[in-house]
């Protein structure tokens, strides 16, 4: 990675604070791990606790029981059978059948080496994604630094499989509009992150793209149907309203979540106020993603808006999610670095990449949506590099 001599984010410093933030990561991962008892960890959650809820689908998955994966009391009865009867927190399972597909075969392991293998599978898949969108040496290193990347391993959640499906989605858009669509389609695991990738590929006239992953999606729903049963279709959508349920009376804490949405109701504004103003910003959101899409400019100022409007978008958005940051932070920091670099783009980037740490502990404290305003800056950002450059376009033909 290059950078301007004159700028104080040098090569050095950027070693130097990944590694400072990877050592705490490590430490306290290993803490977790090591410091507890059996499958818990010293403070008495669950180690990788989101994954609790993964493995007790696989183990029902194997007993031919998939629907009860949806029925919340035989789920936490799942979840203490395969962790210890002392959880006391249920960690529900709210994703399509589809995504069980991936989960079932992780039930022939024990929880820990299932664990730490799905950890391992994902967390390789997203840093080969990140590398092939930038290839200078420290973008893997700032990749695994990623604060965001630490909240995934430590929940055991699947962020890293999306970040590297939407990552592989972008970068093989043009080079094999197939595979793109192929990556695409398997995100639809988790819907509320596809809300403005149809309208983004449309609008950038990718029809190969979106054609593959409408029959992905709907070859990925059959295959369940098939493997599992109509029972368990049956039975997410009637799980739909509890989910719904639980997300809007807090029952996960608002401060855990990134969107306005949830900003707004961990400062105590009322769900419908609330739903109100955040689709008004989502819609303004869509509105500014599409207008980027639809312009003349640089693919990577397009691919990175798509991941900032896709974070912005639901109105549950955990902190973990934020790891689909690091693909815009890939993207415009390479065409910052190559095409045309800018001190000022720069800076934004470091504040983006170090966010996820700082303002997941500082809305706890502050009852502010600190996430959905740094992203709207980001995006503001994104919107005037497409100015600048239609700008340029302009003066170069005249």
């Amino acid at each position: 990675m290059s950078t301007r001599q004159n700028h104080w984010l040098t090569e050095k410093r950027i070693r130097s604070y990944s590694y400072i933030f990877l050592g705490v990561f490590v430490f306290t991962i290993l803490y977790k791990f090591y410091g507890g008892n059996g499958n818990f960890d010293p403070e008495g959650h669950p180690i990788g606790s989101d994954f609790t809820s993964f493995y007790a689908t696989a183990k029902l998955i194997s007993q031919g029981q998939a629907a009860s994966a949806y029925d919340f009391m035989k789920h936490f009865m799942a979840e203490k059978e395969v962790v210890g009867n002392q959880l006391q927190i249920y960690f529900s399972f709210s994703y399509p059948p589809t995504f069980m597909l991936i989960l079932a075969p992780f039930a022939y392991l024990s929880y820990q080496s299932a664990f730490l293998i799905w950890i391992a599978l994902t967390l390789s898949f997203y840093l080969f994604m990140i590398s092939k969108i930038a290839k200078w040496k420290e973008a893997i290193l700032l990749a695994l630094a990623f604060p965001a990347v630490f909240w995934t391993i430590e929940h055991g959640q699947n962020a890293l499989l999306t970040t590297g499906l939407l990552a592989g989605g972008l970068y093989y858009l043009e080079r094999k509009p197939l595979l793109s669509g192929m990556l695409i389609g398997l995100l639809t695991f988790k819907p509320h992150l596809g809300i403005l990738i149809p309208f983004a590929l449309l609008a950038g006239g990718h029809w190969r793209v979106f054609i593959a992953a409408a029959i992905t999606t709907i070859v990925l729903a059959a295959i369940s149907w098939l493997v599992f049963g109509t029972d368990v279709w049956i039975a997410f959508f009637q799980s739909m309203a509890e989910t719904n349920s639980t997300l809007n009376e807090g029952r996960v804490p608002f401060f855990k979540m990134q969107s306005l949405y949830a900003g707004l109701r961990n400062a105590g504004v009322s769900i419908e106020i609330s739903y109100i103003i955040h689709t008004i910003f989502a819609l303004f959101t869509a509105a500014s993603v599409i207008w980027i899409w639809l312009k003349d400019v640089d693919q990577r100022i397009k691919k990175a808006s798509l991941c900032v409007g896709t974070v912005l978008m639901s109105p549950f958005m955990l902190s973990y999610d934020l790891t689909l940051l690091a693909v815009a932070i890939a993207y415009l920091a390479d065409y910052s670095i190559k095409k045309n670099f800018q001190a000022a783009l720069i800076n934004l980037l470091c504040i983006i990449w170090a966010s996820p740490f700082i303002i997941t502990i500082l809305s706890m404290y502050i009852k502010l949506p600190w996430i959905p305003v740094l992203l709207s800056i980001f995006l503001y950002q994104m919107i005037i590099l497409s100015l600048q450059q239609n700008q340029a376009d302009i003066k170069l033909n005249d």
